[in-house]
């Protein structure tokens, strides 16, 4: 039985705690304690989502500890890590850690191990904090809120933190490691600029509201509030699809290189995995709470407040009703239109509105509108109706200047001259009314698909592109129902695939060969492959029906590593030929890499020691 255990401490974590009974219970071992507090001495001391915690609260709980629920949720990385997952999968995180033994498949269901962001190396520590515990309680401890990826600030005193020499995850899986008050370094160890500064103090201020809070989000209402908030600030048209290219450049350009290298969330534009690009398209994995954190606040919320879009539908023109703006109704400026037919502009990839009312005044605009005195523009006219016409007839005949009837008619002065002596109006067959110019056009029509029976709608409208113009833009519906109809084709040729996969693999096998063969390494993926045979769009989206090609592209395309390691070993070669140096600056400028890992370096080296062997054997 357990005779002592301390207090546990605000924000502490629980590995902090188990941490300091070990140092105060004198116990020699790290197993001892594992056995005082699990009865087995093989289990893992994790330091973010410990398991079997159950187990240790019925050997403790007569010292009045808080229960488990509490431990989970105010002093491990649960919530943190499981704001962002389905219920379910909270659920699941949470049961494993108050009953389970093992925390591999926990970090596998939060997504953590998957994730590109890394834990911290080393403990962190506030050297504010440290001074103030050790006045008030003799000693220190990890906090919580000290050791979440991405902060690298005490919210507590808007300090920068510092590392401590205990590694997060140490050597010895199975110790409980406390604070070391003798060695602890800076985070940064060069001077960051202001912006980057005020990133990191919200970031951390908004980490520390996710493990505060109990958060319930879905994935689906996750994704609704993104699209929309997306939309709200222009990056994402109405029907939802985000302009990928200005995402990133402003984002790139809001947080910078150096913050984003920092937390470990750099933004590659012409990366299709990027996750800056999966996360606004729909969620078929989970992301790590740091880009989520980016994300929200980005588009302008904080994690408390981005969720009450989750339901938000963007109407780029508002709610209905919307105005009439034709000057010559009664009902003028009078919201009495019930709906909006929107499209998208080509040219700028706006939405754009097409307001009909019952007066036959018909306008557009551009949108999204931005204030409310948007809903009072009109960007074109594209039918004044009736009513408007009569108006303009009737202030003509008081004898009114052009520049008086354009004023009360609230348009254009050239707009009056162009109409003001047209008597008769144009009208579409949708108001059921026909003009003699209509019915002319239709007999021209008619008579050119007697004459040619054959030919199709685009061929017709070259023979008489006049009638065709006027017809599609005044009398729509006519022609559609009075227009040769698409033939179909006769059934398409039964593909014998096996042949088919034979050609393609032979192909493939020829390009592969050629590509391995220039003179300056290139990357055999799939893409570069199917451009040099031409054939990109089968070998990127129906490979599964060739499945001779696919096992071959399986054994013979490159990963990127091998890839960039094969640059490298060019690059020494391409500098032996020089007779240059072979040094890591030239052979990471010759091959284009920004950065090597401890292979590549190697591989410079075995070339350097050929080179110094090639010239002493000249010498």
């Amino acid at each position: 039985m357990i005779t002592y255990f301390p207090t546990l401490y605000e924000d502490e974590l629980l590995y902090s705690w188990f941490a300091r009974y070990h140092l105060h219970s004198s116990n020699i071992s790290p197993k001892q304690t594992m056995r005082d507090l699990y009865g087995v001495s093989n289990m893992v001391a994790v330091p973010d989502l410990p398991t079997g915690l159950a187990k240790i609260h019925d050997k403790i709980q007569h010292f009045g500890v808080p229960n488990v629920q509490s431990w989970i949720e105010n002093h491990t990385f649960y919530r943190y890590y499981t704001s962002f997952l389905p219920k379910s999968k909270k659920n699941q995180v949470y049961s494993a850690m108050a009953q389970g033994m093992s925390s591999k498949s926990i970090h596998m269901s939060t997504g953590v191990m998957a994730s590109s962001i890394k834990d911290i190396a080393y403990f962190r520590l506030c050297q504010s904090c440290i001074r103030e515990d050790l006045e008030n309680k003799g000693e220190t401890y990890w906090r919580l809120a000290h050791q979440l990826p991405g902060v690298f600030v005490c919210c507590k005193h808007s300090e920068m933190l510092v590392s401590s020499d205990v590694p997060f995850r140490g050597d010895n899986k199975h110790q409980f490691s406390g604070v070391n008050l003798t060695n602890y370094f800076p985070l940064v160890n060069k001077t960051i600029n202001p912006k980057t500064e005020y990133f990191l103090n919200l970031l951390a201020i908004q980490s520390l509201e996710l493990i505060n809070k109990d958060f319930q989000f879905t994935l689906k209402g996750i994704q609704a509030g993104y699209r929309y908030l997306l939309q709200k600030q222009s990056f994402a048209n109405f029907k939802g699809t985000v302009d990928q290219e200005k995402l990133a450049k402003q984002f790139i350009l809001y947080y910078g290189h150096e913050f984003l290298e920092l937390v470990q969330s750099k933004v590659e534009p012409s990366d299709e995995s990027c996750w800056l690009k999966s996360i606004t398209r729909k969620h078929r994995k989970a992301f790590h709470p740091i880009r989520h954190l980016l994300f929200i606040n980005f588009v302008g919320e904080t994690i408390n407040s981005f969720y009450q879009f989750s339901n938000e539908k963007f109407l780029p023109f508002g709610e209905s009703p919307y105005y009439c703006l034709n000057s010559a109704a009664e009902h003028y400026q009078k919201r009495v239109i019930s709906s909006v037919a929107i499209t998208i502009c080509t040219d700028t990839r706006r939405p754009v509105g097409t307001f009909e009312c019952s007066c036959g005044f018909i306008y557009s605009r551009r949108g999204p509108d931005v204030d409310s005195e948007d809903t009072f523009k009109i960007g074109r006219v594209k039918q004044f109706g009736q009513l408007w016409f009569d108006k303009l007839q009737e202030l003509v005949s008081q004898g009114l200047s052009n520049y008086d009837i354009s004023r009360k008619l609230n348009c254009d002065i050239g707009t009056v001259k162009k109409y003001r002596n047209q008597k008769q109006i144009v009208q579409c067959t949708d108001c059921n009314k026909e003009t003699q110019q209509a019915t002319d056009y239709r007999k021209v029509w008619l008579t050119l698909i007697e004459t040619h029976p054959n030919k199709s709608v685009t061929q017709l409208r070259n023979s008489n592109n006049n009638a065709y113009s006027w017809l599609y833009r005044n009398d729509k519906k006519w022609l559609q129902e009075h227009s040769p109809k698409l033939k179909r084709t006769s059934p398409a040729v039964k593909v014998n695939w096996n042949d088919r996969d034979e050609d393609i693999l032979s192909e493939v096998k020829v390009a592969i060969a050629l590509l391995k063969n220039r003179e300056k390494p290139v990357f055999i993926n799939r893409s570069q492959v199917g451009k040099s045979i031409g054939q990109l769009g089968i070998i990127e989206k129906h490979l599964n029906k060739f499945p001779k090609t696919k096992a071959y592209l399986d054994i013979h395309l490159e990963s990127r590593e091998s890839f960039q390691l094969r640059r490298v070993k060019w690059a020494c070669q391409e500098l032996l030929i020089r007779n240059e140096c072979i040094v890591e600056w030239k052979i990471a400028r010759l091959a284009g890499l920004k950065q090597m890992n401890e292979e590549f370096k190697l591989t410079i080296q075995k070339q350097a020691l050929l080179q110094q062997e090639s010239l002493y054997k000249r010498k």
